[in-house]
C-alpha cells in the first residue's frame, strides 16, 4: 500500500468520525482529501519528497472521460442558476450555496486521490462499523440511565438524545448496519476467527439499536436497503430458501421490536396518534402532520411554476408565504419534507431533470451498484430524499458526498482490475 493511499484511508477514518461528533472536522478532512489531491509522494535517496501536482486540474479538462463523477457538481449548479429569481432574501440563497459547495470540492479530489485498494476500502468500513458501534453504545447507555424520563418525552414525539440531528445520526446506523453486512458476505475477516466473530456481533448491536433508537427515518431506510440487497442476493445465488428466510425475518422483526422494546411501541403509538391528529384537522402541533403539509405546499408551488420552479434562493420565502395564507394554525412553515419535492418546487422540472441525472449516473457508471454496500448506501439514501430534504444541511451533504467519494475510489479501482485481467 503507498503512503498516498495510507495518509487519504486515515483522513477517511477521521472525517467517518467527524460525520457524528464535529462539523467542524467534518470540513477539515473534506479539505484535506482535496489537498491530497494536488500533492504526490516520491521517495529519492534524500528521503520522501512531496510534490505539488495538477493531476486533478489536468484531468478536469478531460471531462467526457470522468464526466460520471463530475455530475454530482449539478447539485451546486441548480442552485447556483437560480439566482435571477431571489425575492429580497440573499442570506438564504446564499446558505444554500455554502451548503453545496462540497458537491463542488470532493469531484476535484476523487480526480486527484489514488484509487483505493480492496484492503483499504474494507478496513475504513470496518473502523466506521465499530465507531458507530462504540457511539451508539454511549447513546443508549444515557438512554437507559433516564429510562422512565426519556421515555415520557418518546410520547409526546421527542426523540432519544444523539450526538447529531437525530435523523442524520439514524441514518449513519443504518450505513453502519450495511457495513457489517458488505465485510460478512466479502468474507473480510476470512481467516480470523475473532475478526469475524466482532463483526458479526457489532453488526447484530447496531442492528437491534436502530430499533431503540426508533428514529422512523433511520428504520425505514434501512429495512428499504436490506429488502433490496436481500432480493439481489436471491437474484445472485438462486437459493431461494436462504432468501426466503431473510425477507420472512425482516417482517417478523418489526413485530417483534414493537412486542419488546419500549421506545419503538411508544414511536409507534405516538405516530399513529399523529396521523390520527391529521385527519381530524388538529394536527398542527404533531410532527408528522406538518410534514404532509410541508408536502403540500410543495406541490402549491411546483404548480404555480412547474418548469423554473420558485427558486431554490426563494424557496423559504414561497413555503412561509404558502403557510401564512393557507395553513395559518400552524406555528412553524417547514420546509418540503422531500428532497425530490424540495428540488421540483424551488427549481421546478428542469431542476428535478438535473438533479436526477446527478443522482442515479454515479450509480449506474461501469455497473456500480454491483458493490453490495454502494448499492444498500445508494436505497437507503435514496429512500430518506423521499421522506426527508437530507441534502438540505451540511452533515446531510457531508455523508451523502463522503461515502460517494469513498466508494468510487474503491469500486472503479476494482473493476478496472477485472477488466485488466480479462
Amino acid at each position: 500500500m503507498e503512503l498516498k493511499e495510507k495518509i487519504v484511508s486515515v483522513v477517511f477514518a477521521l472525517l467517518l468520525c467527524a460525520l457524528v461528533y464535529s462539523s467542524f472536522i467534518q470540513s477539515l478532512c473534506m479539505m484535506s482529501l482535496v489537498l491530497l489531491g494536488f500533492v504526490d509522494f516520491k521517495t529519492t535517496e534524500k528521503g520522501r519528497k512531496v510534490n505539488w501536482s495538477w493531476k486533478p486540474i489536468i484531468r478536469l479538462k478531460q471531462f467526457s472521460k470522468y464526466s460520471h463523477f463530475l455530475v454530482i457538481t449539478l447539485y451546486f449548479w441548480i442552485v447556483l442558476f437560480s439566482f435571477w429569481q431571489v425575492e429580497g432574501d440573499y442570506n438564504y440563497f446564499l446558505e444554500r450555496l455554502r451548503i453545496k459547495v462540497p458537491f463542488l470540492l470532493i469531484p476535484l479530489a476523487y480526480l486527484g486521490l489514488p484509487r483505493l485498494g480492496r484492503l483499504s476500502f474494507q478496513r475504513i468500513l470496518y473502523f466506521f462499523l465499530s465507531m458507530m458501534t462504540i457511539s451508539v453504545v454511549g447513546v443508549l447507555t444515557l438512554y437507559l440511565a433516564n429510562f422512565e424520563e426519556v421515555n415520557l418525552l418518546l410520547k409526546k414525539g421527542q426523540h432519544i438524545v444523539a450526538p447529531c440531528n437525530h435523523i442524520r445520526y439514524s441514518l449513519l446506523v443504518g450505513l453502519g448496519v450495511l457495513a457489517g453486512w458488505y465485510l460478512i458476505k466479502n468474507q473480510f475477516s476470512k481467516g480470523i476467527g475473532f475478526h469475524s466473530i466482532i463483526i458479526k456481533v457489532l453488526t447484530a448491536i447496531l442492528f437491534v439499536s436502530i430499533h431503540i433508537l426508533s428514529v422512523k427515518t433511520g428504520m425505514v431506510c434501512l429495512y428499504a436497503a436490506l429488502f433490496v440487497l436481500a432480493i439481489r442476493q436471491i437474484y445472485t445465488t438462486r437459493n431461494y430458501s436462504i432468501g426466503v428466510a431473510i425477507l420472512a425475518t425482516m417482517i417478523v422483526l418489526p413485530w417483534v421490536a414493537f412486542k419488546t422494546i419500549p421506545s419503538f411501541s411508544e414511536k409507534v403509538h405516538y405516530t399513529l396518534y399523529d396521523l390520527q391528529m391529521y385527519d381530524e384537522g388538529q394536527g398542527s402541533n404533531y410532527g408528522d402532520s406538518g410534514r404532509i403539509t410541508s408536502l403540500k405546499v410543495g406541490v402549491d408551488l411546483f404548480k404555480k411554476a412547474p418548469v423554473f420552479g420558485v427558486g431554490a434562493g426563494s424557496l423559504k420565502v414561497n413555503v412561509e408565504s404558502e403557510f401564512d395564507t393557507n395553513y395559518p394554525h400552524y406555528q412553524n412553515a417547514l420546509m418540503p419534507h422531500s428532497q425530490f419535492m424540495f428540488v421540483l418546487a424551488g427549481s421546478g422540472l428542469l431542476g428535478v431533470m438535473f438533479f436526477t441525472l446527478a443522482l442515479f449516473i454515479p450509480l449506474l457508471y461501469q455497473r456500480a451498484y454491483q458493490n453490495d454496500f454502494y448499492l444498500g448506501f445508494y436505497i437507503l439514501f435514496l429512500v430518506s430524499f423521499l421522506i426527508e430534504h437530507t441534502i438540505e444541511n451540511a452533515l446531510g451533504v457531508g455523508m451523502f458526498s463522503s461515502f460517494i467519494l469513498l466508494c468510487l475510489l474503491y469500486i472503479h479501482n476494482e473493476n478496472r482490475l477485472i477488466e485488466s485481467d480479462s
